[in-house]
């Protein structure tokens, strides 16, 4: 079932005098580029911003008592449509799914006259949203608690889905989304995975935090003209992205490894900062025995994407490295 918002709310006007209606029209965004406030409709047809809202209060109240055939069709549509979101939706989202980008002030019209609807404006830890029911606040509230303690536990994003495998509540997938959207701790990432936001692979704010999501969304070191590319079909990037800028960002913050010749990967990997001298220096320190030559290159191409000449030219420095009758090497002591 589709609702033509307008058709339903003109044929609400019939019955209103010009200027309730141009109250109304203005009040929710109707002929004007947004929803004007009461000072300014009070401004611009010379009455006060309380003579305006005792208006809009008294045409509401003749609209839902000789409206109410008109309006039975569009609120039932609501109705439905919050059934199926958990009761509840963020005011943007539920915006975007029945308004779109034409008719998102006949939508917010139509529930401003719905007693059933019920709006909760933005707080510090939660978006503007609207319910059915005003319990329904409460369970949100431990909805979301809850979900925010699963993932202090998983410390990893995690689909729609997998949340409501782990929360406590029987929900579905839709219900859980329209819990998570309306908490300001939650984020959904670029790639469709809700992780809390100060995460930077769900929530990445400047360029190292993007190399951060393309990294740990590839799980795989890349380039780093590789990364900036990845980083410029981010859906929240909306210029091109220079690689030089990427490098600059990626050599000098400690998230990120130079492991090969501009190939980077994320120290959370168990890569080693430093040069490949230092990582073998590293491997024959970490190591109870000396080592042979195959087995020095197996342990430093874990940490190097690297040609196996370029390790066995570092490794002959005397000065750090000894090679004893085996042919084996340990550091200089």
């Amino acid at each position: 079932m589709t609702i033509d918002y307008q058709k339903v709310c003109d044929g609400l006007f019939q019955g209103l005098s010009p200027r309730k209606k141009k109250i109304l029209e203005r009040r929710f965004g109707l002929a004007t580029d947004g929803p004007l406030t009461l000072q300014a409709i009070g401004d611009e047809i010379g009455i006060t911003r309380e003579r305006v809202r005792q208006i809009e209060n008294d045409t509401f109240e003749w609209l839902r008592e000789s409206q109410k055939a008109k309006l039975e069709k569009p609120f039932r549509y609501f109705l439905d449509y919050f059934e199926g979101q958990g009761g509840l939706k963020e005011e943007t989202r539920l915006l975007e799914d029945l308004g779109r980008d034409r008719f998102q002030g006949y939508v917010l019209l139509l529930l401003a006259l719905g007693e059933n609807f019920y709006k909760f404006k933005e707080t510090d830890d939660f978006y503007s949203f609207w319910t059915v029911r005003p319990d329904y606040f409460q369970q949100a509230r431990e909805v979301v608690d809850n979900i925010i303690q699963e993932f202090e536990k998983t410390k990893s994003p995690l689909e729609i889905k997998e949340i409501g495998n782990r929360i406590t509540y029987n929900l579905s997938s839709p219900a859980v989304a329209s819990y998570v959207e309306i908490s300001k701790s939650v984020f959904q990432s670029p790639f469709g995975l809700y992780g809390l936001s100060e995460w930077p692979e769900v929530n990445p704010r400047g360029l190292k935090d993007k190399a951060y999501l393309v990294l740990k969304t590839k799980n795989d070191p890349l380039h780093f003209t590789q990364i900036a590319e990845l980083i410029g079909k981010l859906p929240m990037v909306s210029k091109r992205v220079l690689p030089e800028s990427v490098h600059n960002e990626l050599i000098r913050n400690n998230r990120f490894v130079l492991v090969g010749r501009g190939i980077y990967a994320l120290t959370e990997w168990g890569y080693e900062p430093g040069t490949v001298k230092e990582i073998i220096a590293n491997v024959l320190r970490k190591s109870k025995k000396s080592l042979s030559k195959k087995e020095i290159v197996k342990k430093v191409l874990e940490q190097r994407q690297v040609k196996e000449n370029t390790i066995l030219l570092n490794l002959q420095d005397e000065k750090l490295f000894e090679k004893d009758e085996k042919a084996k090497y340990s550091l200089v002591n």
